[in-house]
């Protein structure tokens, strides 16, 4: 709960202040990729819980058009694939995405985490306790950080 209504965050665009944190990232199967993103409420306390999962399915203009697989048969057999057959899913975390945006108006919000490597709680830029000597930027917002003077050598981040 908050006290006397302050907030951490005001957005400068709507006067919202809630912010929305959303995760996108890919899993590869062998041949196939899927892209999901899950997304929930950053807290006051820099906190996050995902509380919606999506596969993002791509749109229809965005589909390669393959031939006509019509003349070909599901395999119903009762046999196990072959060990070449099997994929194990694998990520890329460093592919990862994050995002922070206003809750009302889905603006942008620049951001570090707590700790390198995009671990621990997210620190908004805009949050009234926003220290960037006590941030680790997100790597794409790196450059900027250093046209502030914000990053520092222990900013580094593969």
């Amino acid at each position: 709960m908050r006290d006397n209504n302050t907030f951490k965050f005001t957005c400068s665009r709507c006067g919202g202040d809630q912010l929305t944190v959303t995760h996108i990232w890919i899993i590869q199967a062998g041949n196939d990729i899927e892209r999901w993103r899950e997304w929930g409420p950053l807290k006051d306390n820099h906190h996050w819980q995902y509380e919606f999962k999506e596969k993002i399915e791509e749109n229809a203009d965005d589909e390669v058009q393959r031939g006509d697989f019509s003349e070909f048969e599901e395999d119903d057999s009762a046999s196990e694939p072959e060990e070449y057959e099997i994929y194990e899913s694998e990520t890329d975390r460093e592919s990862d995405e994050f995002f922070v945006n206003c809750e009302n108006c889905d603006r942008e919000i620049e951001f570090g985490w707590s700790q390198p490597y995009r671990n621990g709680l997210i620190f908004p830029v805009e949050f009234s306790d926003f220290d960037p000597l006590e941030s680790w930027p997100d790597p794409r917002y790196v450059d900027v950080w250093q046209q502030r003077g914000w990053f520092r050598m222990g900013h580094i981040q593969p």
